[in-house]
């Protein structure tokens, strides 16, 4: 089924990976190995995998599988990118998914599990700031140029059966929690805009009014209480 398939390594070389039937979509595609291997075509360090039409798999990816059985910390991948010189920004992964038949497309995925019998802590994803300079953004959702139809529904889901996940909640003890803060904001919201208290109904829902200068409660749409803030 590997009909073409290179690994080249070595100083000064242009070491590829292709894998079934490859065809160059991306100009000139390489695996890089070496401190010497810079030569001018080659700009970025490349996997690339083809499914011929008519070939059928259950996952198409580049991957790695790390299993450990001794002592020490399993990596199953390691992303890193460092710039020294006058180049732009750095991105220690840039994590896309596109489809074009209508089906599904998640950009990134993650899981943790803990299997033994023992407590262990898991944690679906860890996001780590640090350096010299203040990190402006712990976690950042942006919404896309225009696509899909200029913005998402949500920003933020602790996905359940309302959205069509198990039937278990997403948390047992607290849906999202925020430790110290050193400003003491712990959360901000636009003003004018609802927090609901009902779920998907949707109808117990309060919001500063900034025209009104009041905090106000609604059922509905009727202004069921109000506390002025003057």
């Amino acid at each position: 089924m590997f009909t073409s398939a290179e690994l080249i390594l070595g100083d000064r070389t242009p070491p590829k990976l292709r894998i079934w039937d490859f065809e160059d979509r991306t100009g000139s595609p390489p695996l890089y190995v070496s401190k010497t291997a810079t030569e001018a075509d080659f700009n970025a360090s490349t996997f690339y995998t083809l499914i011929p039409p008519g070939e059928d798999v259950q996952t198409a990816a580049l991957g790695t599988a790390i299993r450990q059985e001794g002592s020490g910390a399993a990596v199953g991948a390691t992303t890193y990118a460092e710039n020294e010189g006058q180049g732009g920004p750095v991105w220690g992964l840039n994590s896309i998914a596109v489809t074009y038949n209508g089906h599904p497309a998640v950009g990134m995925e993650v899981n943790g599990f803990n299997y033994s019998d023992k407590f262990a802590l898991v944690r679906g994803l860890e996001i780590i700031n640090g350096g010299s300079a203040p990190t402006e953004v712990g976690l950042s959702v942006m919404t896309s140029n225009a696509q899909p139809a200029g913005k998402p529904r949500y920003g933020i889901v602790l996905g359940g059966p309302e959205f069509g996940y198990s039937e278990h909640a997403p948390a047992s003890r607290a849906g999202i929690v925020i430790d110290a803060v050193d400003s003491g904001e712990a959360l901000r919201i636009a003003a004018g805009n609802f927090i609901t208290l009902d779920g998907a109904d949707g109808r117990i829902r309060m919001r500063y009014n900034p025209d009104e200068k009041q905090i106000e409660f609604f059922n509905g749409e009727r202004l069921a209480h109000a506390i002025p803030m003057e």
